[in-house]
């Protein structure tokens, strides 16, 4: 039943291309149409980040790839997979405890508009889990944390603050342990200023609401450097100030305050 109902959301985001007078297959195609998310936590990275109020870190490998673009008569759609592992580990002296494990898997559908607006469907899975130490060590109680999802967000593109917003919603059609809420609001978005060649700084935004929690929030605000500032592969250096709901999925019901500094590699 939840694959009729994916599939039939993907007829409707493709509706008006049924029936195409041609088709094209762009293999592996270098440009990426969606921007990513600079200050949401779960968004596919390879990043590292020190937590200033505890001996955590929060390592994450992962990003995401255009797979194809298909082209159907005059309208031309990007796909792409996605794949993260987010970790938190606490260095001890003399060893290193692996704290968190999660896992986040999407499959992107984009379509730009223009060269200002881009829409998104999404369909994804997260998975959270406490590692053995986290266990065994720490004196935590791991729960069954799932989340199988779709959704549709948008960007906009703002060029003369040399960023974007963006809006979406996600239905977690399947989703542990609360089981009877399903929807997840997110927003946010970033402006930036060229300091110098191929160096901006920015600051970012990301806020989601969250009917798992009563519909409370996560948010997150980021201010860093990026370098080079116009290319999808980028190495950005930032503080980031996270308050509101944890997104460690065992850890989704509490609530605390953060200020991290990391390096984050795009690509």
């Amino acid at each position: 039943m939840r694959i009729k109902i994916v599939l039939s959301i993907l007829m409707i985001f493709l509706s008006n291309s049924i029936c195409p007078q041609s088709i094209e297959l762009e293999l592996l195609p270098k440009k990426k149409f969606y921007q990513r998310y600079y200050a949401d936590a779960i968004a596919h990275q390879f990043s590292l980040a020190k937590h200033f109020e505890s001996s955590q870190w929060f390592g994450n490998i992962g990003g995401y790839l255009p797979v194809a673009n298909v082209s159907l008569s005059n309208h031309t759609f990007q796909i792409s997979a996605a794949a993260t592992v987010f970790n938190t580990v606490i260095k001890t002296p003399g060893h290193i405890q692996v704290f968190t494990v999660d896992y986040l898997v999407d499959f992107f559908i984009d379509k730009e508009f223009s060269n200002l607006l881009t829409f998104r469907f999404i369909y994804g899975h997260l998975s959270a889990h406490f590692s053995d130490d986290g266990i065994t060590q720490l004196n935590f109680i791991p729960i069954s944390y799932v989340r199988d999802y779709i959704g549709v967000h948008s960007t906009q593109n703002i060029p003369y603050i040399k960023g974007k917003l963006y809006e979406g919603i996600f239905y977690n059609y399947h989703n542990e342990p609360v089981t009877n809420r399903h929807f997840t609001f997110q927003f946010g978005g970033d402006a930036g200023i060229k300091l110098v060649k191929d160096i901006t700084a920015y600051f970012a935004i990301d806020i989601k609401i969250k009917s798992e929690v009563n519909y409370g929030t996560t948010q997150s605000y980021q201010a860093g450097l990026k370098y080079p500032d116009n290319n999808d592969i980028a190495i950005r250096i930032a503080f980031t100030h996270r308050r509101g709901f944890e997104e460690r999925g065992q850890l989704f019901n509490y609530k605390d305050i953060k200020n991290t500094f990391g390096i984050f590699i795009d690509f």
